[in-house]
């Protein structure tokens, strides 16, 4: 089965962020889309839940990620994607992800609520970091 995927759709462009407010946007995407893959109920081994995770410029939960989905199945986790200076990513690492996330999106709606919530967590960011 054939997969399109189009990045640019999931995009969500933060202009003027720090890099400690891109990685806390990407922690707090990745509890998004856990939240949304057990409200979807795409729980069977709990091996893609636990292999979603955040990661950014100034770090990275997938050392957690990979200890936890590993101790529940056996099984090895897509290798983290390649980032540039200024992005972070929510990372569901399961190699089947993609076609759960086409039948019932669990990343994509991470990223629309994040895109609600995005003007807290900076302004959280800000102030604890003095700004």
């Amino acid at each position: 089965m054939p997969v399109d995927w189009y990045e640019r759709e999931v995009l969500l462009k933060i202009e003027g962020a720090t890099d400690e407010a891109l990685t806390a946007l990407a922690f707090h995407g990745e509890e998004l889309a856990k939240v949304n893959i057990q409200a979807n109920g795409q729980i069977d081994t709990g091996f893609m839940l636990n292999s979603t995770y955040g990661l950014g410029p100034t770090g990275s939960h997938r050392a957690e990620a990979e200890a936890e989905a590993t101790a529940v199945a056996e099984r090895q986790m897509a290798g983290p994607p390649s980032l540039e200076e200024d992005q972070a990513a929510i990372h569901a690492a399961a190699e089947y992800a993609i076609y759960q996330e086409l039948a019932n999106s669990f990343l994509y709606r991470a990223v629309e609520q994040l895109q609600e919530e995005a003007g807290g967590i900076i302004e959280d960011v800000a102030r604890r970091k003095g700004l």
